[in-house]
Protein backbone atom coordinates (compact mmCIF):
# COMPACT_ATOMS: atom_id res chain seq x y z
CA UNK A 1 0.00 0.00 0.00
CA UNK A 2 1.22 3.30 -0.50
CA UNK A 3 1.84 6.28 1.25
CA UNK A 4 -0.91 8.64 0.62
CA UNK A 5 -3.47 5.64 0.62
CA UNK A 6 -2.26 4.14 3.84
CA UNK A 7 -2.20 7.29 5.46
CA UNK A 8 -6.34 7.60 4.33
CA UNK A 9 -6.99 4.40 6.35
CA UNK A 10 -5.43 6.35 9.26
CA UNK A 11 -8.20 8.67 9.06
CA UNK A 12 -10.88 6.12 9.16
CA UNK A 13 -12.23 4.79 12.29
CA UNK A 14 -13.41 0.91 12.56
CA UNK A 15 -16.15 0.95 9.76
CA UNK A 16 -19.00 -1.55 9.71
CA UNK A 17 -20.22 -2.13 6.20
CA UNK A 18 -22.81 -4.02 7.12
CA UNK A 19 -24.26 -1.08 8.52
CA UNK A 20 -26.48 1.00 6.52
CA UNK A 21 -25.52 4.90 5.71
CA UNK A 22 -26.84 7.18 3.66
CA UNK A 23 -25.28 10.14 1.17
CA UNK A 24 -25.45 12.50 4.30
CA UNK A 25 -23.33 10.02 6.40
CA UNK A 26 -20.98 10.79 4.07
CA UNK A 27 -21.25 14.83 3.43
CA UNK A 28 -21.24 14.80 7.73
CA UNK A 29 -18.06 13.10 8.06
CA UNK A 30 -19.69 10.13 10.21
CA UNK A 31 -17.58 7.65 8.64
CA UNK A 32 -14.49 9.54 8.03
CA UNK A 33 -13.40 13.13 8.34
CA UNK A 34 -11.96 12.70 4.64
CA UNK A 35 -14.00 10.63 2.99
CA UNK A 36 -16.40 12.99 1.43
CA UNK A 37 -12.93 15.27 0.11
CA UNK A 38 -11.89 11.99 -1.45
CA UNK A 39 -14.81 10.93 -2.54
CA UNK A 40 -14.45 14.43 -4.83
CA UNK A 41 -10.73 13.63 -5.62
CA UNK A 42 -12.17 10.19 -7.35
CA UNK A 43 -14.59 12.61 -9.30
CA UNK A 44 -12.16 15.07 -9.99
CA UNK A 45 -9.70 12.37 -11.88
CA UNK A 46 -12.11 10.83 -13.32
CA UNK A 47 -13.02 14.20 -14.97
CA UNK A 48 -9.47 15.15 -15.18
CA UNK A 49 -7.69 12.03 -16.44
CA UNK A 50 -5.55 13.44 -18.68
CA UNK A 51 -3.89 15.41 -15.68
CA UNK A 52 -0.62 13.36 -14.34
CA UNK A 53 -1.76 13.10 -11.13
CA UNK A 54 -4.96 11.97 -12.16
CA UNK A 55 -3.92 10.06 -14.09
CA UNK A 56 -0.97 8.34 -11.24
CA UNK A 57 -3.84 7.69 -9.09
CA UNK A 58 -6.60 6.30 -11.50
CA UNK A 59 -4.09 3.64 -12.97
CA UNK A 60 -4.01 2.04 -9.24
CA UNK A 61 -7.37 1.56 -9.89
CA UNK A 62 -8.28 -2.30 -10.45
CA UNK A 63 -12.35 -1.96 -9.05
CA UNK A 64 -14.50 -1.31 -11.74
CA UNK A 65 -16.71 1.28 -10.28
CA UNK A 66 -13.40 2.60 -9.76
CA UNK A 67 -14.65 2.82 -5.95
CA UNK A 68 -11.33 0.85 -3.76
CA UNK A 69 -7.46 2.12 -3.32
CA UNK A 70 -6.34 4.24 -3.76
CA UNK A 71 -8.86 6.21 -3.18
CA UNK A 72 -10.36 4.17 0.24
CA UNK A 73 -9.65 1.41 1.93
CA UNK A 74 -11.43 -1.95 1.29
CA UNK A 75 -13.65 -1.43 4.28
CA UNK A 76 -14.74 2.35 2.82
CA UNK A 77 -15.23 1.31 -0.34
CA UNK A 78 -17.23 -1.68 1.13
CA UNK A 79 -19.23 1.49 3.24
CA UNK A 80 -19.31 3.13 0.13
CA UNK A 81 -20.52 1.24 -1.85
CA UNK A 82 -23.60 -0.26 0.10
CA UNK A 83 -24.57 3.37 0.37
CA UNK A 84 -28.35 3.69 0.58
CA UNK A 85 -29.11 7.12 -1.71
CA UNK A 86 -31.92 9.38 -0.88
CA UNK A 87 -35.01 7.80 -2.03
CA UNK A 88 -33.61 4.72 -3.30
CA UNK A 89 -34.34 1.34 -1.82
CA UNK A 90 -30.80 -0.44 -3.47
CA UNK A 91 -27.24 0.51 -2.59
CA UNK A 92 -25.15 2.42 -4.50
CA UNK A 93 -23.18 -0.76 -6.00
CA UNK A 94 -26.53 -1.98 -7.56
CA UNK A 95 -27.89 1.58 -8.63
CA UNK A 96 -24.08 2.26 -10.41
CA UNK A 97 -23.91 -1.20 -12.09
CA UNK A 98 -27.37 -0.62 -13.16
CA UNK A 99 -26.97 2.65 -14.99
CA UNK A 100 -23.55 1.23 -16.40
CA UNK A 101 -25.47 -1.87 -17.97
CA UNK A 102 -27.61 0.47 -19.52
CA UNK A 103 -24.92 3.02 -21.15
CA UNK A 104 -23.62 -0.08 -22.10
CA UNK A 105 -26.69 -1.53 -23.83
CA UNK A 106 -27.20 1.79 -25.40
CA UNK A 107 -23.71 1.91 -26.89
CA UNK A 108 -24.15 -1.80 -28.74
CA UNK A 109 -26.94 -0.51 -30.11
CA UNK A 110 -25.29 2.39 -31.44
CA UNK A 111 -21.50 0.85 -32.25
CA UNK A 112 -22.15 -2.50 -34.06
CA UNK A 113 -20.19 -0.99 -36.76
CA UNK A 114 -17.24 0.04 -34.69
CA UNK A 115 -16.59 -2.64 -32.96
CA UNK A 116 -15.97 -0.33 -29.68
CA UNK A 117 -18.02 -1.00 -26.65
CA UNK A 118 -15.76 -0.07 -23.91
CA UNK A 119 -17.17 1.68 -20.95
CA UNK A 120 -15.25 4.57 -20.30
CA UNK A 121 -14.92 6.13 -16.56
CA UNK A 122 -14.81 9.55 -17.32
CA UNK A 123 -17.77 9.19 -19.66
CA UNK A 124 -19.98 6.99 -17.56
CA UNK A 125 -18.87 6.34 -14.52
CA UNK A 126 -17.85 9.76 -13.25
CA UNK A 127 -21.70 11.41 -14.79
CA UNK A 128 -23.68 8.25 -13.14
CA UNK A 129 -21.77 8.67 -9.34
CA UNK A 130 -21.70 12.57 -9.50
CA UNK A 131 -25.80 11.64 -9.87
CA UNK A 132 -26.46 9.64 -7.13
CA UNK A 133 -24.28 10.89 -4.96
CA UNK A 134 -25.46 14.35 -6.17
CA UNK A 135 -21.90 15.96 -6.80
CA UNK A 136 -22.37 18.90 -9.66
CA UNK A 137 -19.18 17.64 -11.90
CA UNK A 138 -19.22 21.30 -13.40
CA UNK A 139 -19.15 23.15 -10.39
CA UNK A 140 -16.23 20.63 -9.55
CA UNK A 141 -14.30 20.63 -12.53
CA UNK A 142 -14.73 24.51 -11.87
CA UNK A 143 -13.42 24.74 -8.82
CA UNK A 144 -9.78 26.12 -9.02
CA UNK A 145 -9.33 25.75 -4.95
CA UNK A 146 -10.18 22.73 -5.19
CA UNK A 147 -7.84 21.96 -7.82
CA UNK A 148 -5.23 23.50 -6.04
CA UNK A 149 -5.83 21.65 -2.83
CA UNK A 150 -5.86 18.30 -4.64
CA UNK A 151 -2.62 18.94 -6.54
CA UNK A 152 -0.96 20.02 -2.91
CA UNK A 153 -2.51 17.54 -1.21
CA UNK A 154 -3.68 14.91 -3.34
CA UNK A 155 -5.80 12.20 -1.34
CA UNK A 156 -4.35 12.96 2.14
CA UNK A 157 -5.36 16.06 4.02
CA UNK A 158 -2.87 15.98 6.31
CA UNK A 159 -5.35 17.34 9.33
CA UNK A 160 -6.61 20.00 7.12
CA UNK A 161 -10.12 20.33 6.34
CA UNK A 162 -11.85 20.26 3.59
CA UNK A 163 -15.34 22.56 3.75
CA UNK A 164 -16.79 21.48 0.33
CA UNK A 165 -17.19 23.12 -2.77
CA UNK A 166 -17.46 26.58 -3.56
CA UNK A 167 -21.59 27.25 -3.69
CA UNK A 168 -22.46 28.64 -7.04
CA UNK A 169 -23.01 32.32 -6.86
CA UNK A 170 -26.13 33.83 -8.64
CA UNK A 171 -24.82 37.56 -7.72
CA UNK A 172 -24.66 39.15 -11.74
CA UNK A 173 -21.62 39.79 -13.66
CA UNK A 174 -20.95 43.82 -13.97
CA UNK A 175 -21.27 43.52 -18.05
CA UNK A 176 -19.29 46.89 -19.86
CA UNK A 177 -21.57 49.05 -21.89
Amino acid sequence: MDSEHRDTAADTPAVDPSQRRTVSDLQDGSISTTLWYRIHVLLHDLETFTNPASAKRLDKVIDLSYIGPPYFTPEEASVIKNIKPDGKERPLEALVEERLRERLEKRNKKRVDSGDFRVCAAHDVAPILGEILKIDLKLLVKDNDFAKLVEKKGLNLNGESWRGLKKKSFTPTRKRR
